[in-house]
């Protein structure tokens, strides 16, 4: 993990014995999203510009919003970067705290290295809590 002092941004690397299709289905399909976040599925149509979602239990029963954003850009098996915000049940101020997530994912043989960057937007509660 990289800290950059100068700004609230975070750079996670990890070496996944997996080939890169694998790994997208983990990040970007809601099967995937379901197994490895909390039973959460993601919802988009992953256009630029396009609403992601990220629903699942919680509070509000079975199709809780936890959080949501916008599509950046999407390039299967490659790069999936979009703005998060924190649902409006968990933040009253959701719109203007958000996180740049971006993920890449790079084959390394028969391996695949994911790198995830997220940059926080200035007094974001998460930064603290994910640093």
């Amino acid at each position: 993990m990289a800290v950059n002092p100068s700004s609230s941004s975070l750079t996670y690397e990890v070496l996944i014995a997996a080939p890169p299709e694998r790994v997208w289905a983990a990040i970007a399909t809601s099967e995937g999203t379901r197994a490895t976040l909390f039973g959460s599925s993601i919802e988009s149509t992953f256009e630029p510009g396009a609403r992601v979602e990220f629903r699942g239990p919680g509070p509000d029963g079975d199709r809780t919003l936890h959080v949501y954003g916008f599509v950046k850009s999407y390039e299967p098996n490659r790069e999936f970067s979009y703005e998060q915000h924190p649902a409006p049940a968990y933040n009253e101020q959701h719109e203007s705290v958000y996180c740049d997530m971006t993920y890449q994912l790079m084959p390394v043989g028969d391996q695949t290295k994911l790198e995830l960057t997220c940059a926080w937007s200035e007094g974001n509660p998460g930064y603290e809590h994910a640093k």
